[in-house]
Order: structure tokens, then sequence, then C-alpha cells
């Protein structure tokens, strides 16, 4: 069995780097994309700021999908194997499945709870004149 969890624990930690790591080289692209508007046009920087941790609405569930179809994976390599192997394998595809079925839930929640909230108000800020000291 753990010859079976190793792979699939490094498949899992392979898969959540490389979505980091793709949202780190957007994250990058957009600060550049800010630095040079901040410079040219001022005016475009607030709708460019809003989109500073945006993300894509598939990417968590991309992630999740990936590790339903690893889950599909073993199953199917599965029925290639001896009945004792099989079972091992049919028991260790249910980890990556429900962590497919958790992440999608999660997006699905966590989608609907942000559609629920309200933004908050921020007040303006105020802007104090310098006091003068008597001299």
């Amino acid at each position: 069995m753990p010859d079976i969890i190793i792979p699939i624990a490094l498949f899992g930690a392979f898969v959540l780097v490389s979505a980091q790591v793709a949202r780190l080289f957007s994250n990058i692209s957009l600060n550049r994309t800010l630095r040079e508007a901040l410079r040219s046009d001022p005016s475009s920087v607030p709708t460019l700021a809003e989109r500073l941790d945006a993300r894509q609405p598939w990417a968590d569930a991309l992630i999740g999908w990936i590790f339903i179809a690893l889950a599909a994976g073993i199953v199917l390599t599965s029925l290639f194997e001896d009945p004792d192997e099989r079972r091992q394998m049919l028991q260790a595809s249910i980890i990556p499945l429900l962590i497919g079925i958790v992440v999608i839930f999660y997006v699905r929640w966590a989608k609907a709870e942000a559609a629920n909230a309200q933004p908050p108000s921020r007040p303006a800020p105020r802007i104090r004149p310098k006091s003068r000291k008597a001299s």
C-alpha cells in the first residue's frame, strides 16, 4: 500500500506546486503591467489593482478535477492487475478521489460565499494638515 501512496503524494505535491508557480508568474506579469500603467496612464491603475488577486474561476476547480482524473486512472489501471493488487489500488484511489471532491465542493462553496458577501465600505482617507510648531 505505501508503494501506491507515495506516488499519489508526489503527484499531489507536483500539481499544487505547479498551480502556485503558475499563479506566481501571472501575478508577476500583472505587477509589471501595473508599474507600467502607473508611469504612463495612472487612471487605469484602479482597474488593474482589482485584478491583482483575482483568480480565474476554474483555477482551483481544475486542481480538483486533476485529482479526480488521477483516481480514475488508478481505477482503470487496477483492472489489469491481479485481485489482491486490484483491491489495494482501488483503496488507494479513494484518497485522490476524496481530495478532488473536497476541492471542487470548497470552490463552489467559496464562490457562493463570495457572491453573498458585500464588499466592505472603506471610509475616505483623511488628510490632515501638517501642524506648525510655534518657535
